[in-house]
């Protein structure tokens, strides 16, 4: 035997006697509660009284026994720990593919900076910018856990752009930049996610920005401030301009902009109403690639004027797996119910029905 993997064998053994013989208390109704929350449309409601983290050193010196024999874990068995979700990251578990890859990629940077505020702490783990969609992974101390979400507690988000506030980069003060929060890994985390509307009349985010983030957090009477250095790590991307049109009834519908790239897919559409007549519900669309798989939808921001009977979208998907030679665009709507007014029709799998416009539908060649 080679004296590498006597020792190899001999840091394992190590590590399997410390495993064994530490004991950890593994709590997992808050996780499957918090996924069955996050996942379904119930509206049932889950609290229990605040408990604290436990054995926390334990883990602590498990992680690091991990780290001092990391050059002797096979390819498996780092895959394997990965999947763990302490040491997993915000993008890796999120559910989200183009966050995903951005981490595997090195895509995205771990700014791990923090901010703590009557006890509470904030830590911003990771980043990702690919020139439209900004993400930005949040966590709370393991500490601060308690039954309410990290999303339940953020009462409110104001964003900063090189101490400039984000709509200062919107087209106008009608037509604001949204901020969105998407679940994290875990109840204990978040993800925070902006994207600029230079394509409705708006101004680009420069390539690289500080960014400062005031989180109200219900509880704390100070908002908790935090910068972040946010930098475009995408080298490579694909933007078309194919300004295709399609003509139904008094619906003209335009495909003005593509953008792919190894985060997002980004399309920008322009619908006008050509009787002039004021729009009462959004168009939105489904992307296929050539072999008919389907993207999966993450945010969408439009706007037209008041009375107005133009309206411009900027819908973000998933990426692809690999560029494809062409996309198909399928146009649908909502169908909503008769009582009470506003609200979707939805499935049996509580999911909103909608109806294609195959009229107004169209494949683009990529090139």
């Amino acid at each position: 035997m080679s004296i590498r993997s006597k020792l190899k064998d001999e840091k394992l053994g190590q590590l399997e006697k410390f495993i064994r013989e530490t004991p950890v208390e593994i709590e997992l109704v808050d996780r499957v509660m918090y996924k069955y929350q996050h996942d379904s449309k119930s509206l049932i409601s889950h609290r229990k009284k605040p408990r604290k983290a436990v054995m926390v050193t334990a883990m602590a010196a498990m992680m690091v026994c991990l780290l001092v024999i990391a050059p002797f874990i096979s390819p498996t068995m780092a895959a394997t720990i990965k999947q763990v979700p302490v040491l997993s990251s915000i993008f890796a578990l999120a559910g989200d593919l183009g966050l995903k890859m951005a981490d595997e990629k090195g895509l995205s940077t771990k700014p791990n900076t923090s901010v703590t505020h009557d006890g509470f702490t904030l830590n911003v783990s990771e980043v990702a910018y690919d020139g439209t969609r900004v993400s930005i992974g949040i966590e709370r101390s393991q500490m601060d856990s308690e039954a309410e979400s990290l999303m339940d507690r953020l009462a409110n988000i104001e964003l900063f752009i090189n101490d400039k506030p984000i709509n200062e980069f919107a087209p106008s003060e009608s037509n604001h930049i949204g901020v969105f929060i998407h679940p994290g890994k875990d109840k204990d985390s978040a993800i925070i996610e902006f994207a600029d509307k230079n394509n409705q009349g708006g101004l680009p985010f420069p390539e690289q920005f500080e960014l400062t983030i005031y989180a109200t957090i219900t509880g704390i009477k100070e908002p908790l401030k935090i910068g972040v250095p946010v930098k475009n790590k995408i080298a490579d991307s694909v933007t078309l301009q194919p300004n295709i049109s399609r003509q139904y009834n008094n619906i003209q519908f335009t495909v003005e902009q593509i953008k792919v790239t190894p985060i997002t897919t980004n399309i920008t559409t322009r619908t006008i109403l050509t009787d002039n007549s004021t729009f009462n519900e959004t168009i939105w669309i489904d992307v296929f690639d050539e072999h008919g798989h389907k993207l999966t939808s993450l945010t969408g921001e439009g706007w037209h004027e008041t009375n107005g009977s133009e309206q411009i979208m900027d819908q973000r998907f998933t990426p692809f797996e690999s560029v494809p030679t062409s996309i198909t665009i399928k146009p649908y709507i909502h169908l909503f119910k008769e009582y009470p007014k506003g609200e979707y029709q939805v499935d049996e799998n509580n999911e909103p029905i909608i109806q294609y416009i195959p009229e107004l539908e169209m494949t683009i060649p990529i090139k």
